[in-house]
């Protein structure tokens, strides 16, 4: 575990301490899910992969995920790509192992299911256009995630959570995030807002999530795992769309 916590950690002030403070079971199951999220996310994100190489490796995790999940077929999979790729990424096969065996067919279902549907944005150019469009784009990347860990918490103590709202938790996070690096996406040639719309129009989209999100977590047990786990990101994002008017 010491070897996930540190990838954590490079990537992730936000989720670091909320996944590594976790009770053993519940820590192991959000270090796979993080890192994987990350090692999909990578590929989507990486600036000299091509469309359809992005589509063709994310679509071969997906089948590796879907299937028996074997370190040598991950290799496989990413071996033939025209630039090296991250660490995190090469080493999906072990992030997948981390996962208790109780809840990794779980775990494994979202992220066959997120890598397919990365895959098949990053290869149409993540056209979004409208609002419509943005919350496809946000359900496929964190709502997906969020009914995810609406299920770990119901696997480690038989906490319930609704899971709409969940969704809504995982929307507004997105959103937060495409709102706070528009320049940097902008700058590798992506545009995740819809046409038209100013900071004042994608901020005031993030807050109607975020207020769904306060719900969510205002429906958890006060002070157990998944309380602490989602209050503190669900904090810094309000933090940040009323720091100011934004991009």
């Amino acid at each position: 575990m010491l070897e996930a916590h540190r990838a954590i950690r490079k990537y992730s002030t936000t989720w670091y301490v909320p996944v590594t403070t976790m009770p053993a079971g519940l820590n192991e199951a959000l270090s796979s899910a993080y890192l994987l999220m990350r090692a999909i996310d990578e590929i989507e994100d990486h600036p000299e992969l091509l469309p359809k190489e992005k589509d063709v490796l994310l679509c071969g995790i997906s089948s590796v995920l879907q299937e028996r999940c074997r370190p040598e077929d991950f290799k496989a999979v990413l071996a033939d790509t025209s630039v090296p790729l991250p660490e995190v990424s090469l080493r999906i096969g072990e992030w997948a192992a981390l996962a208790p065996p109780q809840i990794a067919p779980r775990i494994r279902e979202t992220f066959a299911t997120m890598a397919e549907r990365m895959g098949g944005w990053a290869l149409h150019g993540w056209h979004i256009h409208t609002e419509r469009d943005l919350d496809r784009y946000t359900y496929a990347v964190a709502g997906t995630l969020v009914l995810l860990l609406s299920d770990l918490w119901s696997w480690y103590d038989g906490t319930r959570s609704d899971r709409t709202l969940g969704v809504g938790y995982g929307r507004a996070l997105q959103a937060v995030n495409i709102y706070q690096d528009k320049g940097e996406d902008l700058g590798r040639g992506v545009d995740f807002w819809p046409d038209g719309w100013d900071a004042a129009r994608l901020r005031g989209y993030a807050m109607r999530e975020l207020r769904r999100a306060d719900r969510y977590l205002a429906q958890l047990p006060a002070h157990g795992p998944a309380f602490r786990f989602c209050s503190r990101p669900l904090a810094a994002a309000w933090r940040t769309v009323r720091a100011g008017p934004g991009p």
